[in-house]
């Protein structure tokens, strides 16, 4: 590509003598934006790793255990047996807890062959590639053992209802596209991390340069032709074309009242603006520690984590908070005044603002944060990532427990688990292009770093926000890195995406568009809670096969709020589905369950028999998972539950390290690491003179497997349904031998 070059700096003013004379008013940012030229300079002339959330945290690998299974096979497809290239086979499990997100991903070679050696245990085995249906099977790995597996892999059926075209770029542009903006005339205007702002004409399609030599550009509202709100890492700046030329020759700050580092893994992300003017932007929190250095910092730092980490090893994932409000979502008025909005966020990728101006922001997986999530956001907020807490002038001389901050925590509307429903998920827009997408008006939708476009369909329960996500358009020609998206006047969503540091390019970067054929798509258009299940929406009338219970599987499962790295899928099991109701237009059907509990993640996967009545055609995309954290009633903790799946097999000996990496995952929130236990959890001191651990093994073996009422209405969740009976008798064998005093050891 013969780029022009971006990484000049103005000399007395002036770029070139092409380049006009431009005006800065600025807060005092201009020694910022100097210095950044010269940190983006050293980025361009060495690879450097950056990388967020479930594909960007650092990867601390927990040591070996003896004895490594190993596993191999093919990734092929179903009936032709032909290979799938560079799938992906991904494994989590509690053996792993120690590595980023629990798990090690694979990628098959160009003959579809993978191999992996692995800590013996049980895991959950996802295989993933563009275009083909992922799966998921559970499998045990016995120390030392030796495993050929191989995957067959169905093709996703293509859309007929929508199509992907890729937009042509000007060669001078460095198509890392991070942020997308239509004017109200139509214009549509985009910035790209190397700092740049471009338009391209709605008539003629010809890109023009509007502005250059920001800092890493990463969202924007264009307000006219002639203005445009970017944030940059260090500020938000407002761009102005005075003498109507089409190129911007005055960058005005309009806010930078927050910290930011030298730190290679840092962004400012955004941008959100709601009616009355006011703009939303987020900063991440940084990587420290491992010998990750700060070369600079504007303002205070704060070294320190808020929440200190007593376990073995490094911090999980290294994510801090180290200059001021990093971490946090900010609000900036019309007239400048910068409002530290909310705070607890690890990576907030994507900030977008309703129609009805409420704010909703993306997290992305790490510790503190189990899986991704969409959240809305309220002023005052706490959200989940305490080091950000520091800076609260309410909690920074406090140093809150594990479930003082789970209390705090406002919880997600919508969990988006990892796999499927991606693993970064970036900036929520909304439809409201008025038929002109489809039937999905006024639902929200929102790209990831993988090749995905995902869609949410929120309601207010009990006064909160929750709701379901499905996947919308995955592969069909989607490239990587649509993290920032806005409909245009066209009725198409245009995807921004830039994926440098995160994962190799290989041509990925630049500008797609997603529009509607006019073909209906056959689809779950909502999924919504009743008192006793869920009522499933379509967008066509279906057949009567829709009103048979066994065509739906439904599952439910929890997340682990800890500060670990991600969580697995916690007192996960089957919800049987008793009736489904179809309405007499065969549009709606209501599924009733046997047991409906608030606090969980529920899975819908419907039958490829439920078609449409027309074509007769199966839904485009049959998975959903709705987040409940209330039902109608209001209730927001789950009671005793019936639904508890049995364990059988043989057990080996009880492993003290491997039983220790269970209860770091899914035991050390409530029970602490250090065994003593929390009033506010409820929990036992394990460490006491009466410790429950006294009790014989038959009893608190059952104990974790079916739960029980602790105090004050508090319930230890079962675990039988979540972990292996070997793994039971693992975590025991460890908290013995941990926390009892020696002479009662047994």
């Amino acid at each position: 590509m013969n780029s022009e070059p971006t990484d000049r700096l103005p000399a007395n003013g002036r770029e070139s003598s092409r380049i006009k004379e431009r005006t800065r008013i600025s807060s005092g940012a201009v020694v910022i934006s100097a210095l950044a030229f010269a940190v983006i300079r050293v980025f361009r002339g060495r690879a450097v790793a950056l990388r967020i959330g479930a594909v960007g945290s650092l990867v601390f690998a927990a040591p070996a255990l003896a004895q490594p299974a190993k596993i191999s096979g093919q990734v092929r497809q179903a009936k032709s047996i032909q290979p799938v290239p560079n799938a992906q086979v991904r494994f989590e499990g509690a053996a792993l807890a120690g590595r980023e997100n629990s798990q090690s991903i694979r990628k098959a070679n160009a003959q579809g062959r993978y191999t992996a050696d692995l800590p013996a245990g049980t895991y959950d085995v996802w295989v993933s590639a563009p275009d083909f249906e992922e799966i998921k099977i559970v499998l045990s790995l016995a120390a030392g053992a030796t495993v050929a597996r191989n995957f067959e892999l169905r093709p996703l059926p293509q859309s007929y209802a929508y199509k992907v075209e890729t937009l042509s770029l000007p060669q001078q542009m460095v198509p890392e596209v991070s942020g997308v903006s239509f004017t109200p005339q139509g214009t549509l205007v985009i910035t790209n991390r190397r700092g740049e702002v471009w338009r391209r004409d709605g008539v003629s399609r010809q890109w023009r340069r509007f502005a250059d030599g920001l800092y890493e550009g990463f969202g924007l509202v264009a307000l006219s032709e002639a203005e445009v709100l970017v944030v940059q890492r260090p500020e938000l700046t407002r761009l102005k074309d005075t003498d109507g030329d089409g190129v911007a020759d005055v960058y005005e700050t309009v806010g930078d009242q927050w910290g930011i580092t030298g730190n290679y893994h840092e962004f400012t992300y955004g941008l959100g603006r709601d009616s009355a003017g006011n703009c939303y932007f987020g900063s991440g929190m940084v990587s420290y520690g491992q010998g990750r250095e700060l070369p600079w910092v504007r303002g205070p730092a704060k070294k320190d984590l808020y929440y200190p980490w007593t376990g073995k090893g490094p911090v999980p994932d290294g994510h801090r908070s180290i200059a001021r409000y990093q971490g946090w979502v900010f609000q900036v008025s019309p007239a400048g005044g910068l409002t530290p909005f909310a705070s607890g966020f690890r990576q907030p990728l994507g900030i977008g603002v309703s129609p009805q101006d409420e704010l909703f922001v993306t997290d992305v997986s790490g510790a503190w944060v189990p899986t991704s999530t969409l959240m809305h956001v309220e002023r005052g907020g706490f959200y989940g990532h305490p080091d950000p807490l520091k800076w609260h002038p309410d909690y920074q001389d406090r140093r809150l427990s594990i479930p003082e901050l789970a209390a705090l925590r406002r919880p997600p509307a919508a969990y988006l688990p990892r796999g499927l429903m991606g693993t970064s998920p970036g900036q929520p827009v909304w439809d409201l292009t008025r038929g002109k997408f489809g039937p999905y008006a006024g639902q929200m939708f929102l790209g990831d770093v993988s090749n995905l476009v995902m869609r949410v369909d929120l309601e207010k329960v009990a006064g909160a926000y929750q709701g379901a996500a499905f996947p919308f358009l995955r592969g069909h020609g989607l490239r990587l890195g649509g993290m920032h998206n806005a409909f245009g006047p066209d009725g198409a969503l245009y995807l921004g995406q830039t994926v440098r540091g995160w994962m190799s390019t290989e041509g990925n970067e630049g500008i797609q568009r997603v529009s509607w054929t006019g073909v209906n798509p056959v689809d779950i258009l909502t999924l919504r809670i009743t008192e006793k299940g869920f009522a499933l929406r379509f967008t066509e009338p279906m057949t009567a096969v829709a009103g048979e219970p066994a065509q739906y599987r439904v599952r439910r499962f929890q997340y682990n709020y800890h500060p670990l790295d991600g969580s697995l899928r916690l007192v996960e099991t089957d919800v049987p589905v008793t009736a489904a109701r179809p309405a007499a237009d065969g549009s709606v059907v209501e599924l009733e369950l046997a047991e409906l509990q608030p606090g969980f993640v529920y899975e819908f996967t419907v039958s490829e028999k439920v078609v449409s009545r027309g074509a007769g055609r199966p839904l485009l995309n049959a998975t959903a998972y709705y987040t409940a954290n209330r039902l109608l009633s209001g209730q927001t903790k789950p009671g005793p539950t019936k639904l508890i799946a049995a364990s059988t097999g043989p057990l080996q000996k009880p492993d003290i390290r491997r039983g220790e990496e269970v209860f770091k995952l899914n035991c050390m929130v409530c029970h602490q690491a250090d065994g003593k236990g929390s009033p506010q959890a409820g929990t036992p001191d394990y460490t006491a003179a009466d410790s429950p651990l006294r009790r014989p093994e038959e009893e608190l073996i059952a104990t974790i497997m079916n739960g029980k009422a602790v105090t004050e209405g508090k319930i230890m969740p079962p675990f039988g349904n979540v972990l292996p009976a070997q793994s039971i008798h693992d975590v025991l064998a460890y908290v013995k031998a941990t926390f009892l005093q020696p002479a009662e050891k047994r």
